[in-house]
């Protein structure tokens, strides 16, 4: 009986607090995602990148045991490096270059290599 009388002399401020936690708690996450999405994506953007320069290296290697790059493909990276990112690819191989991708999160990367000084990456999968 004591626990009627309670709740019927409430003025619903108990739920008004409620509401207002929830809606403080939706405004954080609403600030918090985007900075977090664009966390992640510049996380895989890199990823992507410090395994296509590895992979560079990698097809240096190959290219001092087969005389060239022709024939080069990304089961013969990773045979020589078994550490070469399993999405890594070759997009083509032309006369003294080639083209590597990598997709991390499904962001594709792309290089063109051998390359003079530093890397020149594409947000693609061409090499373009």
């Amino acid at each position: 009986m004591r626990i009627l009388r309670r709740y019927q002399s409430s003025s619903g401020q108990g739920l008004l607090e409620v509401v207002l936690v929830v809606v403080a708690f939706g405004a954080t996450i609403a600030v918090a995602m985007p900075a977090y999405l664009g966390f992640q994506g510049r996380k895989a953007d890199s990823s992507a990148k410090e395994n296509l320069v590895a992979a560079v290296h990698t097809a240096g290697a190959y290219r001092s045991d087969h005389g060239s790059y022709r024939g080069m493909d990304a089961f013969d990276l990773m045979t020589i490096d078994p550490r070469v990112s399993p999405s890594l690819t070759v997009a083509w191989v032309k006369r003294g270059t080639y083209c590597l991708t990598e997709t991390v999160h499904g962001r594709t990367w792309s290089i063109r290599a051998p390359y003079k000084a530093d890397p020149e990456f594409s947000a693609n999968g061409t090499c373009d």
